[in-house]
């Protein structure tokens, strides 16, 4: 677990954060955890690490107490715990904070051995066709102007394919390497091979590529993972810095309204799991959160295959 404390010079919070921190740390069993801590002296370096107010906490790069539409900037922060609002979260928040990535980071890795056997065992699991929702993306992608596409969790390839027979220039992620090693061999046989590039990507952590350099970006039920809420909304941010100015962004989610919310096994967060795989099942407050600093263009819902599944389509625009 990579732990920092971001601080503004002079924080007069500096020393007291690492102490409660590491109190914490040792009361959740994690003795041999290392902290770092970093002093943020610009309005740039506190964009680029979502740095809202000095002491912040990362764990492993992601703020547990971020709180959505904040700016980031050089002041002191606050946090609201059980006794008022204090300069410092409380003990039991900062234990409940590690607790659950450290839950958290179980659960991701189940998930991606599940899907890796999944890839392996079922190739082209989804079929050649691609997904209405990609077929509808195409249209908005082409109508917006977009030469190339950025797909977060493509598996095999389908809708990558698809947006690469369209024409666009896609870069496909993934976190499972079998199914990217489908799509690229897929890619070949359709003589599409020269469209697209493929890289394993958990979107747990930062996009490998520079801001503003996509026009358009693609999921589908891929935020509705098994992710957290500060997980998604920190995947969303980072989908905004690597958009250009009046570049669109098209994901699906299952949403409170399919028939599997609030079944099989619970994991917290409107997380629940049913046949190895885990759902985080959104509701339209958390859609709308999503788009603070976006211009939001449509939510569409939609049924999907045999269960149903019920999912929104969103469609947002990175204002200029």
């Amino acid at each position: 677990m990579d732990i920092e404390i971001l601080v503004v010079p002079d924080c007069p919070h500096t020393e007291s954060a690492a102490e409660l921190l590491r109190q914490a740390l040792d009361e959740v069993g994690l003795h041999s955890a290392t902290v770092t801590t970093r002093v943020v002296t610009g309005h740039l370096e506190a964009e680029q690490r979502g740095f809202t107010g000095s002491p912040t906490f990362l764990i492993d790069g992601r703020d547990p107490f971020a709180e959505a539409g904040r700016p980031a900037g050089l002041a002191c922060r606050v946090y609201p715990t059980a006794d008022g609002r204090a300069g410092l979260p409380s003990l039991d928040q900062l234990r409940q904070a590690l607790t659950d990535r450290r839950h958290d980071q179980g659960l991701a890795d189940a998930q991606r051995h599940h899907w890796q056997n999944t890839y392996s065992a079922h190739p082209g699991m989804y079929g050649d066709q691609p997904s209405t929702a990609a077929v509808h993306a195409a249209a908005v992608f082409h109508a917006a102007g977009a030469k190339d596409v950025l797909e977060l969790g493509a598996g095999h390839g389908r809708d990558a394919l698809h947006f690469a027979r369209e024409g666009f220039t896609v870069q496909a992620t993934d976190f499972s390497a079998t199914g990217l090693q489908q799509l690229q061999e897929a890619a070949r046989i359709q003589d599409v091979a020269d469209r697209i590039s493929t890289a394993v990507h958990d979107v747990r952590e930062p996009l490998a590529l520079p801001d503003a350099s996509v026009d358009a970006v693609f999921a589908h039920m891929l935020l509705c993972m098994a992710l957290s809420t500060p997980e998604i909304h920190a995947l969303v941010h980072e989908v905004h810095r690597v958009l250009r100015p009046g570049g669109v962004f098209i994901y699906t989610a299952r949403h409170t309204g399919d028939s599997h919310y609030g079944t099989g096994t619970p994991h917290g967060d409107d997380i629940y799991e049913h046949g190895g795989f885990a759902v985080h099942f959104f509701s339209r407050d958390l859609v709308g959160a999503l788009s603070d600093n976006w211009i939001l263009n449509e939510v569409h819902g939609f049924e999907e295959g045999e269960l149903p599944r019920r999912l929104w389509r969103v469609t947002q625009t990175r204002t200029l």
